[in-house]
C-alpha cells in the first residue's frame, strides 16, 4: 500500500464534500490489505472508523456491504455505517466508511461463542427480505448451483477426453454421481424461498464485542440460499472447528431456523462442495496451463498433486463411491502427463 494512496485517503477525509470528517483533524492509525480492497483505521475527535476502498467490482460490493450494515447494525450484528461514496473526490474507486469496533476473535472452544455465532447467522437468515432487491453473487438454490457446476464439469470432461488417463474415468464417475445426487434432491427446494444471506461467512469475518457477535465484510450480502451460506462456512472452517464444535454450532442454528428442510439442504451442499473442490482445482489448472506452464506453477505441482488427491478422496467419500481406486497413482499419472505434453490442454 503506497504512501501516496494513504495521503490521498487523508486528503479525501479532510476535504471531500461527501466526507463527514471534513474540516476535522484525522489521524491514520493503521492500514491493511484485504482480498479485493484496501482498508485504513482512522481516528477523528471522539471516534474511530474504518475506510474501505474497493478494488474489484467496487460498485456492487460497496452497495451490498453498506446495505448489510444499514440493516443489521441496529441489531448489533454489523458495524455502524457512516457513509458510502460511489464517486469519491480525488479517488478512482468506491469506498465506504464505518465505525471501528474493538473486538476479539471468535473462540470455537467456547460453546457460548458458537451459540452466539449461530444465533447471529440465523437472525440474518430469518430477517424480512421484502425491502432487499439485490441478489448475492452466490446461487439462489440447488438448481442454479447445479447449472453452474455443469458448465465447469463439461469443460473438464472435454479437456480430459482425448487423454486416456485414469483420471478421466475417475472424474466421470464423480461427475455422474454428483449429477444423480443433485437431481435426486431438487425437491428439497420446492417450498424454499431465498432469504437474506451474508454471503461470505468465516471466522475471520467475525468479531466478539462484549459477548455480541458482529459479522464483517458484507460484500456478498443479498438474497440467496441460507443452506449454501452455512455449508460454505462449515467447509471454510473445517480445519478450525472439530466435529463436536460444528455440531454445537449447527444444532443451535437449526433450532432457530425457519426454512423448510434446512438441515438436509445444508448436508447436501456440504457433499456437493466437496466435489466443487475437485472441479475448482482442475479448472484452475487447465486455465493456467493452456499454452505453457510457467516456472511458478511447475514449482507448485507437488503441492497441487497432494491437494488434488485429497480433494478427490473427500469427494468420493461424500458421494459414497467405491474408494478402491489408487487415487495417488491416478493423480501422479495426470501430473506426469501434464508436465510432459506441451499440448496437454
Amino acid at each position: 500500500m503506497s504512501a501516496d494512496l494513504t495521503a490521498q485517503i487523508h486528503q479525501y477525509l479532510t476535504t471531500a464534500p461527501a466526507s463527514l470528517f471534513a474540516q476535522q483533524e484525522v489521524q491514520i492509525l493503521d492500514h491493511w490489505e484485504g482480498d479485493a480492497n484496501l482498508l485504513w483505521r482512522v481516528a477523528v475527535p471522539n471516534q474511530e472508523a474504518v475506510v474501505k476502498l474497493f478494488l474489484d467490482a467496487g460498485q456492487a460490493r460497496s452497495r451490498r456491504q453498506f446495505e448489510g450494515h444499514q440493516l443489521f447494525a441496529p441489531q448489533g450484528l454489523a458495524p455502524q455505517p457512516l457513509w458510502a461514496d460511489r464517486h469519491p473526490h480525488g479517488l478512482s474507486r468506491q469506498l465506504i466508511v464505518y465505525k471501528w469496533i474493538d473486538g476479539e476473535a471468535l473462540t470455537p472452544a467456547d460453546p457460548s461463542a458458537l451459540w452466539a455465532y449461530a444465533e447471529a447467522i440465523a437472525t440474518v437468515h430469518n430477517a424480512p427480505a421484502d425491502e432487499v432487491r439485490r441478489f448475492s453473487p452466490h446461487p439462489l438454490n440447488l438448481d442454479f448451483y447445479w447449472r453452474i457446476e455443469q458448465a465447469s464439469i463439461a469443460q473438464i470432461e472435454k479437456w480430459l477426453a482425448p487423454t486416456g488417463l485414469a483420471l478421466r474415468k475417475r472424474f466421470q464417475e464423480v461427475a455422474d454421481a454428483t449429477e444423480a445426487l443433485a437431481r435426486e434432491n431438487l425437491p428439497l427446494w420446492t417450498t424454499a424461498s431465498p432469504t437474506l444471506v451474508h454471503g461470505d461467512l468465516t471466522a475471520a469475518h467475525t468479531l466478539i464485542d462484549r459477548g455480541r457477535v458482529l459479522l464483517l465484510d458484507w460484500e456478498m450480502f443479498g438474497l440467496g440460499d441460507p443452506a449454501l451460506d452455512v455449508a460454505r462456512l462449515l467447509q471454510h472452517e473445517a480445519q478450525t472447528l472439530n466435529a463436536d464444535q460444528a455440531h454445537t454450532f449447527l444444532d443451535r442454528y437449526l433450532e432457530m431456523s425457519e426454512q423448510p428442510n434446512l438441515g438436509a439442504r445444508i448436508t447436501l451442499f456440504q457433499r456437493l462442495l466437496a466435489v466443487h473442490n475437485v472441479i475448482y482445482l482442475l479448472v484452475g489448472l487447465q486455465q493456467n496451463s493452456t499454452t505453457s506452464m510457467d516456472s511458478e506453477l511447475r514449482a507448485a505441482l507437488p503441492f497441487f498433486q497432494t491437494t488434488l488427491s485429497t480433494a478427490i478422496l473427500h469427494a468420493a467419500a461424500a458421494l459414497n463411491l467405491d474408494e478402491s481406486t489408487n487415487t495417488q497413482n491416478v493423480v501422479a499419472e495426470f501430473i506426469e502427463w501434464l508436465t510432459e505434453d506441451p499440448a496437454s490442454s
